[in-house]
């Protein structure tokens, strides 16, 4: 089967409830196994599916209380992932995970977890490299104006 056949749009009728429900797991399921999702996230593509409010609530309730769906894992996964493509500072992290939909305290808690001096440093160094690769700046205060546009602060920065 290919990829693209996962995503087909289910049928819009209400169906027997259990059917309906395992319908919309099973989607649910298949969004997970491509990648972390968070709760909003996965709400928001189950109802472009069609699938019930009430129905998109059981599920999600079934899924974080079997451990298929969790927050933590989800924010801990989009820091990973984010910053390897593209290095930023916590505040904007924040930011980008509160735009995404993802509870504010597991955020605030994983982000200041993962966002050690060496990790931060680390980060700063690396989008200090991207900076000047691309040309974006070329004097110091510039490429600190630009190293604060992605959220690092001035004790963040490294010389």
């Amino acid at each position: 089967m290919a990829k693209t056949d996962y995503f087909k749009k289910e049928p819009t009728q209400k169906e027997d409830g259990s059917s309906f429900f395992n319908r919309c797991l099973d989607q649910a399921l298949r969004y997970l196994s491509l990648r972390e999702h968070n709760r909003r996230e996965l709400a928001v593509k189950l109802r472009k599916k069609d699938y019930d409010s009430k129905t998109i609530e059981a599920v999600l309730d079934s899924l974080e209380d079997d451990g298929s769906l969790n927050e933590e894992r989800y924010v801990r996964s989009f820091v990973r992932s984010s910053n390897r493509r593209h290095p930023e500072g916590k505040g904007v992290m924040l930011q980008r995970l509160a735009a995404k939909g993802a509870d504010r305290n597991t955020s605030e808690r994983i982000v200041s977890e993962i966002y050690t001096p060496e990790y931060t440093s680390e980060l700063s160094s690396r989008a200090k490299a991207q900076i000047l690769k691309k040309g974006r700046a070329t004097e110091e205060n510039q490429i600190r104006f630009e190293l604060s546009k992605l959220g690092f602060r001035n004790s963040d920065i490294i010389d």
